[in-house]
């Protein structure tokens, strides 16, 4: 398995009065990271993204952007990886067993080796497939997502039922 670093991309953190630091142009078509409600800018880095890996079920999944959540209590950090994948619609579809494949992978495959490679302490990856981008945290009554959360232990994602 390739080790990929977030090193070179530091993930900005909400001032104390929880509002969001400084950002640029949200970068977008699956390779932008948005990290809390910052627009993160700087250097063309989107290239230097790594791809996505092809999932289990087949269907394309795209990165939509990655959301690094500190709880305000400051006990624990979510790193959220929000992907688009329209095969999730329709027929054809992957099945509920497929889907939660393809979320186990993401989690073990593509977030994982970043934040266990980053300068923050991640306790918890939410991955999240939708068949459009949607905007975080507003409802969207025609998108369809599915959801799921692990914890990291013993540098593995471990399902967090919820």
């Amino acid at each position: 398995m390739q080790r990929l670093s977030l090193a070179r991309f530091p993930l900005p953190r909400r001032r104390a009065d929880g509002t969001p630091p400084a950002g640029g142009a949200r970068l977008r078509g699956g390779l932008g990271l948005v990290f809390g409600a910052a627009l993160m800018a700087g250097p063309a880095w989107a290239g230097d993204r790594p791809p996505v890996p092809a999932v289990p079920s087949g269907i394309e999944v795209a990165l939509q952007e990655a959301i690094l959540d500190v709880k305000p209590d400051g006990m624990l950090t979510y790193a959220r990886y929000r992907f688009v994948a329209p095969g999730i619609v329709g027929a054809g579809a992957p099945g509920f067993d497929a889907r939660a494949a393809d979320m186990q992978y993401l989690c073990d495959a593509y977030a994982l080796p970043q934040v266990l490679n980053g300068p923050d302490t991640v306790d918890r990856i939410s991955i999240s497939l939708a068949d459009r981008e949607t905007e975080f945290g507003v409802a969207d009554p025609e998108a369809t997502q599915y959801f799921e959360l692990y914890r990291i232990e013993n540098g593995a994602c471990i399902w967090e039922e919820f």
